[in-house]
């Protein structure tokens, strides 16, 4: 990758053999024009995929990819290469039974047997892989992509984890006992407390994905040592359902060279612009599990690949946010893979040839040294091996817990990381995960907890610095001990008044939102209540407390795994999270955004001797009033904004005041969704 680039565009691109010389004409002559760095050939791709390809069709392949290196060379462009297939994302009707002789297939938890999806430890498929690929790297691209087919969930029928007989009897002979699929997996669901089986089948798949992981990236390097690998992942929360062991599994596939990631950032369409609070916690937490010098190209989609599904301004947004979030470089899969030529959809290419100078600027001021502020997340890639599940659950009630609460937090206006900070948040049952000594540092901290951490806080005795002598586990409203119709946000010391009212039909109209029952300490605060259908009180529905570590606590007596959603959004909620920061880090918080708007998505960046804020408006329409309030003890700094030509400006739009403590930066102009404020923050 140059790294004078600061913002590289890695075009992901499929060159049919049936329509190869056109194709390759067109990628050379719009290449350039477009400002592509570097170009992902994909290799027998989507429609025209011949499942697990045959090594005869590989060979006769390997002529093209050699043209294309050649052509790119030229263009000082670089050469990457992406099959398609490692072991199968789904079935899709390719059968690799007849071609491939002994392949043995993927059998899900439900005992689905696939066709195509291979078994990682299936023999067959590795002697297979070993020829195929080595025809690959035989042409020496720069990134050998190993797809995110590369886990344990989601092949064709839709099931998880692998239960073939070879997995079956690795299994047994780990336990020391025969074992059939039906009773592994009645042991994996098992209501309440985990079977010890779970773990064992979780660590089991850890072992086998990080040897798989090796076995690829020593192939492809017995043939082009130089070439280095690149992982697209599936998002942390859901690799936790194999027991994914990030830094194993990285460290195996890098295999001595620099290793790449591609975190997915969805929004394979344009649906809603709040699809993109996904985006950037995907890029952040996905960070958060990879060794340090990881190069990191998100993954912008486009499917089917035209403007029917993703407009030019929502594709500039979606590559806005791998940018702000600090990404090296973004892959593009903006052109379809059935040999349409791309000036057929040139309107993307124009795109980034025009914004590519903002892009840049952008890259480069919050690349490098510093971190990203604002609450702390928790991620612990043991989750699904200590998760109590429900009666009845099923397989991807193993996923770890907490995308709402970054949701409920990053659409009120503040930032969330997945790095150290003065605040921590947990909802769920991620903290199962942590130690008794993990949880007594964040204690000592700021600590905002749901009513399902804090349950679980309470259940391990901890109950005495969470303010909290009892507290029911969450519920249907239906199930409670009274009516339930209102959140009254009443403490003024947090922003709020007597008969300020939120509702409670959450998450919408649904209504399939879970509350508890909570008894706090006679020494904490009741910030908001539960009220009936009279306004009488009749529960405590968020705490505040300061314990006698020095720590303090809030406690919301929700369940924000089915609580939160577009009825839990609201300006008075917007004004409850602004306090429940503030009282938590005690008035030094990073960063809180607010406007006259609803759904921002904010960030805060130390950048060497500059600070970075920024805010993208995910509501169409435009706000006013935006101010963004920073936790500051320097002098008032230089405020200048990032202008669509990629330059740092002056604005009389931008002023800045300070006390104490507190910095706030307001902009008098409006913010619409198609252009995100940039501002730096300069020492004077």
């Amino acid at each position: 990758m140059n790294k004078d680039s600061g913002a590289w565009y890695a075009l992901r691109r499929t060159l049919p053999p049936w329509k190869f010389e056109e194709t390759l004409s067109d990628l050379i002559r719009l290449a350039p024009e477009f400002k592509i760095d570097e170009v992902i050939v994909k290799i027998d791709t989507e429609e025209f995929s011949h499942g697990h390809p045959t090594l005869e069709w590989a060979k006769r392949y390997q002529g093209n990819l050699f043209q294309v290196k050649e052509a790119l060379q030229k263009l000082n462009i670089v050469y990457s290469l992406n099959p398609w297939i490692t072991v199968g994302h789904c079935d899709r009707g390719r059968n690799d039974l007849n071609h491939i002789k002994g392949l043995e297939t993927a059998v899900g938890h439900d005992g689905s047997v696939a066709k195509h999806c291979a078994c990682f430890i299936s023999p067959a498929w590795r002697e297979h892989f070993v020829e195929l690929w080595t025809i690959y790297a035989e042409t020496a691209p720069h990134i050998m992509w190993v797809e995110d087919d590369i886990r344990t969930f989601n092949h064709e029928p839709v099931s998880f984890g692998c239960f073939c007989d070879r997995h079956m009897a690795r299994f047994s002979e780990r336990i020391g006992q025969k074992v059939s699929r039906e009773q592994l997996v009645k042991a994996i669901l098992q209501p309440g407390k985990p079977h010890p089986w779970r773990a064992e089948y979780l660590l089991m798949q850890r072992e086998i994905m990080v040897e798989t992981a090796g076995f690829i990236a020593k192939t492809v390097h017995k043939i082009s040592p130089e070439s280095c690998l690149g992982l697209m992942s599936s998002g942390p929360r859901q690799h936790c359902l194999e027991g994914r062991d990030w830094t194993k599994l990285a460290e195996a596939l890098a295999d001595g060279k620099q290793l790449y990631s591609r975190p997915p950032m969805c929004n394979y369409n344009e649906d809603s612009l709040r699809g993109f609070y996904y985006s950037q916690d995907s890029i952040k937490l996905t960070r958060a599990v990879l060794p340090t010098n990881t190069i990191e190209q998100s993954e912008c989609e486009n499917v089917p690949f035209t403007r029917f599904s993703k407009s030019t301004v929502f594709t500039f947004l979606e590559i806005a946010i791998t940018f702000a979030y600090g990404s090296q470089g973004v892959t593009l899969n903006l052109f379809d893979h059935v040999g349409t030529p791309m000036k057929n959809e040139e309107h993307y290419g124009q795109m980034l040839s025009a914004k590519k100078p903002f892009l840049a600027a952008l890259g480069d001021a919050v690349r490098g040294k510093g971190e990203y502020c604002g609450v702390q997340l928790l991620h612990r890639q043991d989750s699904s091996l200590v998760k109590n599940l429900p009666i009845k659950a099923d397989y991807p009630d193993l996923g770890e817990d907490g995308f709402n609460l970054m949701q409920a937090l990053e659409s009120h206006g503040i930032p969330t990381v997945y790095t150290s900070s003065d605040v921590i948040a947990a909802s769920g049952q991620v903290l199962r995960a942590c130690s008794d000594a993990e949880i007594m540092e964040f204690l000592r901290k700021g600590m905002f907890l749901d009513g399902v951490a804090a349950g679980i806080l309470l259940e391990r005795g901890f109950g005495e610095y969470i303010g909290v002598k009892n507290i029911a586990m969450p519920c249907h409203r239906r199930d409670l001990p009274f009516v339930l119709s209102a959140e009254e946000f009443h403490h003024p010391g947090f922003g709020g008044e007597k008969r300020k009212y939120m509702t409670c039909t959450l998450p919408d109209l649904g209504t399939m939102g879970r509350f508890c029952v909570l008894e706090p300490s006679q020494d904490a605060q009741i910030v908001s209540s539960f009220v009936d259908p009279d306004t009488i009180r009749v529960s405590p529905a968020m705490i505040a407390y300061s314990n006698s570590l020095g720590g303090r606590v809030i406690v919301h007596a929700m369940d924000y795994q089915y609580s939160f959603g577009v009825a839990f959004c609201h300006p008075f909620r917007r004004e409850q999270l602004h306090g429940v920061v503030d009282y938590l880090a005690d008035r030094s918080f990073p960063l809180k955004l607010t406007c006259d708007g609803a759904y921002s998505l904010a960030f805060r960046k130390e950048s060497g001797e500059n600070t970075v804020i920024g805010c993208f408006n995910l509501n169409l329409d435009d706000w006013g009033k935006v101010s963004f309030d920073l936790s500051w003890t320097k002098a008032i700094p230089d405020v200048l904004l990032l202008d669509q030509s990629g330059n740092w400006v002056k604005s009389s739009e931008l002023k800045a005041t300070k006390d104490n403590v507190r910095l706030k930066i307001e902009y008098l102009g409006k913010i619409s969704f198609n252009e995100p404020l940039i501002v730096k923050l300069a020492q004077a």
